[in-house]
């Protein structure tokens, strides 16, 4: 047929680099089946039958004997084979000796008894002058207007290539809407190629003019064609390796679940120490607000120093004690914080490890949603890791803290011990009262700063818990959508891989290393209506009848006048 020859040179291309891809196989085979439907203009079909072609290469130094057989559908009249076929009563037979590094291409064309389209169907329409037509010839001069309509649907769960074909002629003006995917000249006539990737339906328009109807006042438009096809083998290694895909960002998307169900894990248990970190440094400060206004209270008696002095003593032996159990409470504090100073760089390098993986998810993947999260998250652990810096600082701020807390204690027992030295040190003892209050202020006030850090730090961890939280939930939803897709992706390779095998089942070849693609093709040539002027064809038969007659009585005339010569 023409449009396949047309493809031909796009076709042994195909096969050439399909055949240098599968040089490791003996034999190469390309099986294609194509379903023929000849149409007439007012949609009715005129003719039909299915064609098989089996294209074997032979990859090998030496030749292949082969015996191929190909089963045909009962009570089918067999067209057409190539040549040396064995037609029996159920298929057709060849037996071939394919030689080194060649290629043998074997035909059958035959007409079942029932009609098959099994991956696309064809709705059409002709109108001739906007009217839709049901006859062949149509009666028409210079600037009658044919249109044709078409519509697509395709019948698989997998795009399929549609192609259009026209065969330009003179006389006519073509008008469409979509430019030419290719154009070749093919034996003298330039021919135009429309190429669609068809998932559910593709429509299609074409106008043509008439400029001039020649010598005989009259144009037989040239059909038009309409093939559907899918390569199986190429579909099916495409679903196959988008189902790959899939499945690996599936893994990928559970590998972050985890990350962050961990990361989430260990913020619960911060948030935890947080929380008892904040409740003691709480007493504390308190703690240290008292002790400082007491004894800062002391020295509004100080002009009764000397009869206070034993209370004074007992003041600062309590502050004393106070002191002590400052000193206990930030050590604990200390305690408490001491594991997360020693595994800081683990913990940042834990978090990093997760800001590279969600990197690398936000590469890996094009939903822009999913990358504005990751992008969130990647912002959490940035914070988070400021945290843990901070918390750093805030042992070290406790160590001076408790230094600074035995330097008072110290200072303490000094004062209780200058008490013993009566009046004349009274001047001493204030000014070392002052000075412990100061100190113990400075504490307090301290220790409110601290409390105020980890509240903040605290809101923070909370904040990325139900974050977290969220994530997993929206990761989760997108897995589930992945899933989904993963399964309509298996379920349209099993469809394809059914076909495929149906398709083989028809195929008998004695050598077991022989691989076989499976082609199918639907093809659909529309008939297009001859435009006439009749009235010039009535004009030529007019006159055509009326030189008849005059040549007629002619010779009457002569019949009759020879007698008289006589």
């Amino acid at each position: 047929m023409r449009l396949r020859g047309v493809l031909l040179v796009m076709i042994i291309a195909i096969l050439a680099i399909s055949s240098i891809a599968h040089a490791n196989e003996a034999v190469r085979g390309y099986f294609v089946v194509n379903y023929v439907t000849y149409l007439n203009p007012s949609g009715q079909a005129t003719n039909y039958y299915i064609e098989y072609s089996l294209t074997l290469y032979n990859n090998e130094p030496y030749p292949i004997p082969l015996t191929i057989s190909i089963e045909l559908p009962r009570y089918s009249s067999v067209l057409y084979t190539s040549p040396t076929a064995n037609v029996t009563s159920n298929g057709v037979t060849w037996v071939v000796n394919l030689q080194p590094y060649s290629e043998k291409t074997l035909e059958v064309r035959f007409k079942p008894i029932y009609t098959v389209l099994p991956i696309a169907s064809l709705e059409y329409q002709v109108l001739v002058n906007g009217t839709p037509v049901n006859t062949t010839i149509i009666n028409g001069g210079v600037g009658t207007k044919i249109n044709l309509f078409t519509n697509i649907t395709n019948l698989l769960p997998f795009p399929t290539m549609t192609t259009i074909s026209l065969t330009r002629q003179s006389g006519l003006h073509y008008e469409y809407n979509v430019t030419p995917t290719i154009t070749q000249n093919v034996l003298g006539y330039e021919v135009d190629y429309w190429l669609f990737s068809t998932s559910n339906n593709t429509s299609f328009g074409l106008g043509m003019v008439v400029e001039d109807l020649g010598p005989w006042h009259s144009i037989r438009v040239n059909p038009v064609g309409v093939q559907v096809s899918i390569d199986l083998n190429q579909s099916i290694k495409s679903l196959r390796g988008a189902i790959d895909e899939l499945n690996a960002t599936i893994n990928k998307l559970s590998a972050l679940s985890n990350s962050v169900i961990n990361a989430s894990s260990t913020a619960n248990n911060y948030t935890a120490q947080f929380l008892q970190l904040i409740t003691l440094l709480n007493q504390t400060s308190n703690v240290l607000g008292a002790s400082a206004y007491l004894i800062n209270s002391t020295l509004l008696v100080e002009s009764l120093l000397q009869a206070q002095l034993i209370e004074l003593k007992i003041a600062l032996t309590v502050g004393g004690q106070v002191l002590g159990t400052e000193a206990n409470v930030i050590s604990q504090l200390r305690s408490l914080l001491n594991p997360i100073v020693s595994n800081e760089q683990s913990y940042i390098n834990a978090l990093n490890t997760l800001k590279n993986d969600l990197s690398q998810i936000e590469k890996s993947t094009n939903n822009s949603t999913l990358k504005a999260e990751i992008n969130n998250a990647i912002n959490i652990i940035n914070q988070v890791e400021n945290l843990i810096i901070t918390l750093n600082q805030i042992y070290n701020n406790l160590g001076k803290v408790q230094s600074e807390i035995s330097s008072t204690q110290a200072q303490v027992n000094q004062a209780v011990e200058g008490l013993n030295y009566a009046i004349y040190a009274a001047n001493e003892s204030e000014a070392l009262i002052i000075s412990i209050s100061k100190n113990l202020y400075l504490l307090h006030n301290e220790l409110n700063n601290l409390t105020n850090q980890l509240l903040s730090t605290y809101l923070s961890m909370a904040s990325y818990q139900a974050r977290a939280m969220s994530y997993l939930m929206q990761i989760s939803n997108y897995e589930g959508e992945l899933r989904g897709m993963m399964l309509e992706d298996e379920v349209r390779m099993s469809v394809l891989n059914a076909l495929a095998n149906q398709y083989l089942g028809y195929l008998r070849i004695n050598n077991t290393n022989v691989s076989v693609d499976v082609t199918i093709e639907e093809t659909f040539i529309v008939k297009m209506p001859s435009i006439v002027n009749t009235q010039y064809l009535l004009q030529l038969l007019n006159e055509t009848a009326v030189q008849g007659n005059k040549t007629t009585s002619h010779g009457v005339s002569m019949v009759t006048a020879i007698p008289n010569h006589l």
